[in-house]
C-alpha cells in the first residue's frame, strides 16, 4: 500500500537531507547537491510514474522471496528458497530473477510471469502469476553472476578437489527450464566469465597460484550446449578479481591493473591498462568493474574509491598513464561530499542510458555522477536512507527508464529514486524487512496486446 502522497514525499525527503550542504568542486565536476523535492509525476523525460513491473527481493530474515507489483502497490506472490540471503539478479532479458545461494551451493529462478511472445514484426505481451521455476543448478560456491546483450553466466567457484564450472543462460533457456551451456574448469577458483554471443571470456588459476584468486584469462566458443577452448592470454592478470563487458572490450582485475580484451586482426588481443599512481600508493587495486554498452564506460572501484577507466587507446599502449585526450587512464572520481566525507561505498550502478552513475553509502546519501564527453559531474547528492541498520539495504536499476529501486531494511520500505531528475518518487511500505532485489518486467514500451 502507498503510505504516502506527494506533500508527505516532500517533507520526508527535507527530513533526510535537512543536514545537507553544498561542497567544492574539483577541477573537472560540478556539484549540484540539494534537497530533493518530490517528484512531479507529470513531467516526462522519456517515461512516465504509474511504475510498471515487478520488484523481486528477498527477506532480510529467512528463507522467503516475494513477488511485488508496482502497479498494485503489493505483493502477489512469495516463495521458499532453500537458504537465507540469496543474492538476486535480473536473466538478460529481465523477466527471471536469479537466485545465488552461496553457501547452500544452489541457484534458483524465479519467473516474474511477464512473458513476451514474439509474432513476426511485433510481440504480444502476455502477464502471468510468477512462479518459481523447477530448473535447479547445484555445485560448490555459485558466486558470481554476470549478463550482456539476452545471455548470462553463472560463475561456481568449486572447492579444493571440485573444479570450478559455467553455467550459460537466457530467457529463452529458462522458459523451457533449462540453460544454454556450461563449461568445467581445471581447478577451483574464485573466478569471474563473461559472455558475448557465443564466445565466454573466463578466468584461469594456475596449479602454482597462491591462493583461490585466478591468475590468467581464457576465450571459449559455445557449441550446442558446452563450449570449446580457444585460447589463453599470454598477458597475465594476477590475483584476477572483478570483470565487465561491453561491445567493444571485456575488463578483468588484476593486482596489477585492468586486463583489457578487445578483438584484433587475428582473434582477441589482451592488453593491461596498468595502476594509476594513486592506486598504487594507497596499496590498492580495481576489485569490482561496472560497465554500460550504451556510453562504452568502465567504472573500476578500487578499495572505497572509484575510477573512470579509459580503456580505449588509439595507440594501443595502455602503459601510459594518459590517454589521448590527457585523461588519467584511471581518473579518480572525486564522489563525496562534506556530509559523506567518511562513507563507505554499500551499492552502485550505471543508470539505463549508461550516462549517469549512482553510489549509495553508509551515511545513507545516494549520489549521481553525470559523465559527460571530455568530463564527469555531480549531478546530485542528497539523504534517501534514515538510518543503515544491521540490515545492509540493496539498490536495483530499471532498464528503461531513470528509476533506482532501493531497499531500506530500517524504515521496512521500498524507496524509488528518479536518477535524471535527483528526486525520491516514492517510498512503498512493505510488510517484511526486505534484503537483495531486482526489477524484473517487459523491455518494450508497447504493452497494446496484453492476454
Amino acid at each position: 500500500m502507498r503510505t504516502s502522497n506527494r506533500s508527505m514525499l516532500t517533507m520526508s525527503a527535507a527530513a533526510l537531507a535537512v543536514s545537507l550542504v553544498l561542497t567544492g568542486c574539483g577541477e573537472n565536476r560540478e556539484v549540484i547537491a540539494e534537497i530533493p523535492p518530490a517528484a512531479d509525476h507529470n513531467h516526462d523525460h522519456g517515461h512516465d510514474h504509474g511504475f510498471s513491473g515487478r520488484i523481486v527481493f528477498t527477506s532480510a530474515a529467512n528463507d522467503h522471496v516475494y513477488v511485488y507489483d508496482l502497479e498494485s502497490e503489493s505483493i502477489i506472490n512469495d516463495f521458499h528458497l532453500t537458504g537465507d540471503n540469496a543474492a538476486l539478479y535480473p536473466s538478460p532479458d529481465y523477466r527471471f530473477a536469479v537466485a545465488i545461494q552461496r553457501a547452500d551451493g544452489i541457484v534458483n529462478f524465479i519467473d516474474s510471469g511477464y512473458e513476451t511472445e514474439a509474432h513476426g514484426d511485433h510481440g504480444h505481451y502476455n502477464e502471468n502469476d510468477p512462479q518459481l521455476l523447477s530448473l535447479e543448478l547445484f555445485g560448490e560456491l555459485p558466486t558470481h553472476y554476470n549478463q550482456y546483450d539476452h545471455r548470462g553466466v553463472v560463475f561456481f567457484d568449486g572447492v579444493a578437489g571440485v573444479p570450478a564450472k559455467v553455467y550459460a543462460l537466457s530467457d529463452h533457456s529458462l522458459s523451457e527450464n533449462r540453460t544454454l551451456a556450461s563449461l568445467e574448469l581445471t581447478r577451483n577458483q574464485h573466478g569471474a566469465a563473461e559472455i558475448r554471443g557465443n564466445h565466454l571470456f573466463t578466468s584461469y588459476r594456475s596449479a602454482d597460484t597462491d591462493g583461490v584468486l585466478p591468475d590468467f584469462v581464457e576465450v571459449y566458443e559455445r557449441h550446442s550446449d558446452h563450449f570449446d577452448f580457444v585460447q589463453r592470454f599470454e598477458e597475465s592478470c594476477p590475483r584476477l578479481h572483478g570483470s565487465a563487458i561491453t561491445s567493444m572490450f571485456v575488463t578483468f582485475g588484476c593486482a596489477d591493473g585492468v586486463l583489457v580484451v578487445s578483438e584484433g586482426d587475428d582473434g582477441y588481443v589482451a592488453e593491461k591498462l596498468a595502476n594509476s599512481d594513486a592506486i598504487t600508493e594507497a596499496g590498492t587495486r580495481v576489485g569490482t568493474i561496472y560497465s554500460h554498452d550504451n556510453t562504452g564506460l568502465f567504472v573500476g572501484r578500487a578499495g572505497q574509491e572509484l575510477f573512470w577507466l579509459h580503456v580505449e587507446d588509439d595507440d594501443h599502449d595502455h602503459a601510459h598513464s594518459q590517454d589521448d585526450h590527457g585523461h588519467e587512464r584511471m581518473e579518480h572520481i572525486e564522489w563525496r561530499g562534506e556530509d559523506n566525507a567518511d562513507a563507505t561505498i554499500l551499492r552502485a550502478g550505471f543508470n539505463h542510458s549508461g550516462n549517469r552513475f549512482a553510489i549509495l553509502d553508509s551515511a545513507g546519501m545516494l549520489t549521481v555522477v553525470r559523465f559527460r564527453t571530455d568530463h564527469y559531474e555531480i549531478q546530485s547528492q542528497f539523504a534517501v536512507l534514515d538510518s543503515i541498520g544491521e540490515n545492509a539495504p540493496y539498490m536495483a536499476f530499471s532498464p528503461i527508464t531513470h528509476d533506482a529501486f532501493i531497499s531500506d531494511p530500517a524504515a521496512q520500505e521500498l524507496v524509488i529514486v528518479d536518477l535524471h531528475d535527483g528526486v525520491i518518487e516514492e517510498r512503498l511500505s512493505l510488510d517484511v524487512v526486505p534484503g537483495s532485489l531486482v526489477w524484473l518486467g517487459f523491455l518494450a514500451d508497447d504493452h497494446g496486446h496484453n492476454h
